[in-house]
């Protein structure tokens, strides 16, 4: 049944080269730009949700709380199927099933049915994350950060552009149109994916989902790389939701902009998401993952939040840096991240995500929620200083543990960032993969094959990373 789903050139070849296409790269960062969308429509807008629907603004504010709460749901219990099921089948169900919950957002009339709609589409809205294991899997090595790097810009783009759309068409039309385009946008996606996602094999063929599920538990007190990396995920992730969440009270406040011109803001965000994949190229791909989180802390998150924080209570010009430096740094953190733990568990990459997202979500709701009551409490000093806190926590986070450091804490292996391995792996071709073979782009080291090694007699045996050939 699934073969006949599956157009012929998308079916799985065991011997072809299914390295990832720029062209398919792109399209896995719209495919996350315009589902992640999703969750942020109604944020602009809730004002208008509670006329729309007759209840007061604390009750119209409960839909993007349900969606979230929905999210979280499908980041433990929808990703872990992943790994154990074909992902193109997956994928293309999630994206018709969200698609036809929305259009019931569409329609209804009902705030009960609009609150349990939207539960179900958090839910089922995690499309985006099983994009990231696609990804790093599948990408050229010399390009893994790059490609990366496209998918986690679609999604912030996803997040702002969602944003924008909602309040610009919600002031000088009706947010069904809002929710109309998204479903357009839904249904195209469907189509595109249709016709150029490949029929990727299973993971863990005759894998357990309630194993996935114990897995997921232990995975964060088995490897320290993964329980490291999802800390700093949280921090970041607190920093950069409590920044765009007080920021609306902070500009219609002091500064009295319109609701127009609050939107319109985003598009300061939206130019680092075009920037991250250049970084990712020319930094990331080249160093160690520590390095390239080293770099964006010092070089990009504690400028934009020292400046964002106390020239930010005066002039404009402090909330522009920190929507500028402080995506650029968070985005590219991130994708840092990626690259340290693709390596976490090959068999298991969604489960990995769903630790990884799980503390990055959290941090998300960490961040909205105090930021906003420090900000109520204290104004905009106060919301920036939570956010100083938490970069200075994530830094603390990055050093404590050295780059080849394999336990919790230390600097065993010494503190060498460069990635030795780099210029070979872009110079040479990608060899055919093998059992045994690491080939993690980023700071993970590609075992190849000199061709002497190639050319060696039939039957010789020889130790090639732990593999006699």
């Amino acid at each position: 049944m699934r073969s006949l789903a599956t157009p012929s050139w998308l079916q799985w070849d065991p011997q072809a080269n299914h390295d990832l296409t720029w062209s398919q790269n792109i399209i896995y960062g719209c495919v996350a730009a315009f589902s992640v969308g999703n969750l942020y429509y109604t944020h602009p807008i809730l004002d208008v949700l509670a006329d729309e629907f007759g209840v007061s603004d604390e009750r119209a504010s409960l839909v993007p709380t349900i969606m979230q709460a929905g999210y979280a749901g499908g980041l433990l219990f929808v990703i872990p199927f992943g790994d154990i099921v074909h992902r193109r089948p997956m994928i293309l169900g999630l994206v018709l099933v969200t698609a036809l919950f929305w259009l019931g957002l569409t329609l209804t009339r009902s705030y009960s049915v609009f609150l349990g709609l939207s539960f179900m589409v958090g839910m089922l809205t995690v499309t985006p994350q099983l994009m990231f294991p696609i990804a790093v899997q599948y990408a050229p090595p010399r390009h893994r950060a790059t490609m990366t790097s496209i998918v986690m810009s679609g999604i912030v783009f996803g997040i702002l552009i969602a944003r924008l759309l909602s309040g610009i068409i919600t002031q000088y039309s009706s947010w069904r149109n809002v929710y109309w385009l998204s479903f357009g946008l839904q249904a195209l996606i469907l189509v595109l994916l249709f016709v150029l996602m490949p029929d990727y094999p299973v993971l863990q063929p005759g894998g357990s989902y309630l194993h996935t599920l114990l897995t997921i538990v232990k995975m964060p007190l088995r490897h320290p790389v993964l329980t490291q990396s999802s800390l700093i995920a949280f921090m970041t992730m607190g920093m950069f939701t409590s920044f765009w969440t007080t920021l609306t009270f902070q500009l219609v406040g002091p500064f009295h902009l319109s609701t127009l011109a609050v939107a319109l803001f985003a598009l300061i965000g939206i130019a680092p998401v075009f920037l991250n994949p250049v970084v990712s190229r020319y930094i990331t791909s080249r160093i160690h993952p520590t390095g390239t989180l080293l770099l964006a802390q010092f070089v990009a998150i504690i400028p934009a939040v020292i400046v964002g924080t106390f020239v930010g209570t005066f002039s404009l010009a402090g909330p522009v840096v920190w929507a500028f430096l402080g995506d650029l740094g968070m985005t590219t953190v991130v994708v840092a991240n990626r690259m340290a733990i693709a390596s976490v568990d090959p068999k298991a990459q969604n489960a990995v995500n769903s630790v990884y997202m799980v503390f990055t979500f959290c941090g998300q709701l960490f961040g909205t929620a105090v930021g906003n009551r420090l900000y109520a409490e204290g104004g905009w000093v106060h919301s920036g200083a939570l956010s100083i806190g938490l970069v200075g926590l994530s830094l603390v986070l990055t050093i404590v543990r050295g780059p080849h450091e394999k336990g919790w804490l230390g600097w065993h292996g010494g503190w060498d960032l460069s990635n030795k391995r780099m210029k070979a792996v872009q110079e040479g071709e990608r060899p055919q993969e093998r059992p045994g073979q690491e080939d993690v782009d980023g700071g993970v080291e590609e075992k190849r094959i000199s061709q002497a090694e190639k050319q060696e007699r039939p039957g010789q045996m020889r130790t090639d990373g732990g593999q006699v050939r």
